[in-house]
């Protein structure tokens, strides 16, 4: 056992990844949202200790992988990884963090975040992949921004009021 190691698998704070949890995508081969918080988790402990300005983007493919084939999307999927993969520095993070979404961690990245969503903007729309969304995640804790970019992708349940409370 190296050091830094401990028996059964990796210690979190949230006792939560063991060596039997998968943390790598296993379409694209991406860290995937496992392993993509378990590197943010990582990353706001190195960032309280030693400043920084670390970026988080979210990019969206929604919209394109409904206009391919379901036998053509997992390829589509593993194109979209190539293309910002391409995009991005040795340093940085990308994951894959659902089905058609992928997160990006810059650290350090010393440039305007708009002209990072510019530059991945426009290799997808090089390689043809539209409708894709890139968010910029605003500023302040990497867990709070995570929180504010990730939220919902799809539209919150229903409630239902009953007769009584629409009075109110």
């Amino acid at each position: 056992m190296g050091k830094g190691t401990a028996p059964g698998g990796f210690a979190t704070e949230d006792g939560g990844l063991d060596d039997s949890e998968c943390v790598v995508d296993e379409v694209t081969g991406l860290a995937n949202r496992r392993g993509f918080l378990e590197i943010l988790r990582m990353e706001e402990r190195r960032h309280a200790r030693y400043g920084g300005s670390p970026m988080l983007f979210l990019v969206d493919v929604r919209r394109a992988v409904a206009q391919r084939q379901p036998s053509e999307r997992d390829d589509l999927l593993v194109e979209v990884a190539g293309i910002l993969a391409d995009c991005l520095r040795d340093t940085d993070t990308l994951a894959r963090v659902d089905d058609e979404r992928f997160a990006i961690l810059a650290i350090q990245a010393g440039a305007d975040a708009s002209s990072i969503v510019g530059r991945l903007r426009l290799h997808l729309e090089l390689r043809r992949i539209h409708q894709s969304e890139v968010t910029i995640g605003e500023s302040g804790s990497l867990a709070d921004t995570w929180q504010a970019l990730d939220g919902s992708p799809r539209p919150p349940a229903l409630r239902l009021i009953r007769s009584d409370e629409a009075g109110r």
